[in-house]
């Protein structure tokens, strides 16, 4: 990795965290969380979709796609934006309250809400680069 890339990672990471702090303070920390891991999916399942079509791509230039996303956007924005973490110390704040129910709400709420977002994001990019 160039000093240039780990160098766009990281402001990404800052931005990426400053974006979810910013969500914590406008909703609640359940939600704020939730709404991050969402954006987040969405954006790793455009990425992952870009990255792939312009790596089996020979002639890039000619698509009109441009330059494939750098690896600041998945790893410092959304590496810092999202958190599996805080993800499972909320379930087991659940779970130590004797609120079961609630924590597997939440658990099937965040693996259906994210895997719709990264499917999503994923067919966005595939739809886009698609077109003439």
């Amino acid at each position: 990795m160039t000093l240039r890339t780990a160098g766009s990672v990281a402001i990404a990471g800052v931005i990426g965290a400053a974006a979810r702090w910013a969500a914590t303070t406008q909703l609640d920390g359940a939600w704020a969380l939730l709404v991050a891991n969402v954006v987040g999916c969405a954006l790793i399942g455009w990425v992952t979709a870009r990255h792939e079509r312009m790596r089996h791509l020979p002639h890039r230039s000619r698509t009109g796609l441009g330059p494939a996303p750098s690896p600041w956007l998945a790893a410092g924005f959304c590496g810092a934006l999202t958190s599996m973490s805080a993800l499972a110390l909320q379930l087991a704040t659940y779970l130590d309250d004797g609120r079961v129910g609630t924590a597997f709400a939440w658990l099937g709420l965040t693996i259906a809400a994210c895997t719709l977002a990264f499917v999503t994001g994923r067919t966005l990019a595939i739809a886009r680069g698609a077109r003439p």
